[in-house]
């Protein structure tokens, strides 16, 4: 005689809650893992942008006597070039290289929170404000001190001072090309509005600050910074 045994191919309603506790556990721990590596892709792409810009100017400079962007090639100035356009702002500096040594305005935008800024730039020939992210430190050449900053992305409240805007201001980096080409994703001194960038050794708690004139590009316990230039030649778009 045969006895009927109960099916034991179903799961009870105590296993499949474990199975989805598990599982609720498990994309918990994905989640900022995915967020992460999001996040590192999107600077590695910042970089890329920023070398191209350093690169713009350089080349430009390589026309110009050694000269970064500080004037209009194309102002009838009476020079011939190489008046001073006293630019305000990043956002005209950059458009001298458009479209000579730049062929793309998306180079120049990095999507953040900045309400005046969540669109790409309209590829027109013109760089608008709202279609930059980077800032420009006028006044340099191609001989000045080569860790001098020249370029960075972010969204500042004044020279060095990032924003609540700044993409990468919740991880504490920043993406800064210098004179020597070089470009570098540095640390932020905080998470929070008003951060600054610390130099690799620490001494520097804003490399954004002037160059002191003695002591191997900079002073130390927290003082001077790593411009070639007064901060005042920091533009902001």
């Amino acid at each position: 005689m045969k006895v009927k045994t109960k099916n034991q191919g179903g799961f009870t309603l105590i296993e499949l809650l474990v199975v989805i506790t598990i599982i609720a556990l498990l994309a918990s721990m994905a989640m900022p893992a995915f967020n992460g590596i999001q996040t590192t892709a999107k600077i590695t792409k910042d970089v890329n942008n920023c070398k191209q810009i350093v690169l713009s100017c350089r080349t430009f400079a390589a026309d110009w006597d050694g000269v970064f962007p500080s004037f209009d090639p194309n102002a009838n100035n009476g020079g011939g070039g190489g008046g001073n356009a006293g630019f305000s702002t990043s956002t005209e500096a950059f458009n001298v290289l458009i479209p000579e040594y730049m062929d793309t305005e998306l180079i120049f935008w990095t999507p953040s929170q900045n309400p005046q800024k969540l669109r790409p730039p309209i590829e027109d020939g013109i760089l608008n404000q709202n279609e930059n992210s980077f800032l420009y430190v006028m006044g340099l050449t191609d001989t000045s001190f080569s860790r001098s900053p020249l370029i960075a992305n972010g969204e500042m409240t004044g020279p060095g001072a990032y924003g609540e805007f700044h993409p990468w201001l919740a991880v504490k980096k920043a993406v800064v090309g210098y004179v020597g080409g070089q470009v570098v994703v540095e640390k932020l001194t905080s998470d929070q509005e008003g951060a600054t960038v610390r130099s690799k050794d620490g001494q520097m708690q804003d490399i954004f600050q002037r160059r002191a004139a003695t002591g191997g590009g900079g002073g130390g316990g927290g003082g001077g910074g790593l411009l070639a230039v007064d901060p005042g030649n920091i533009l902001l778009p």
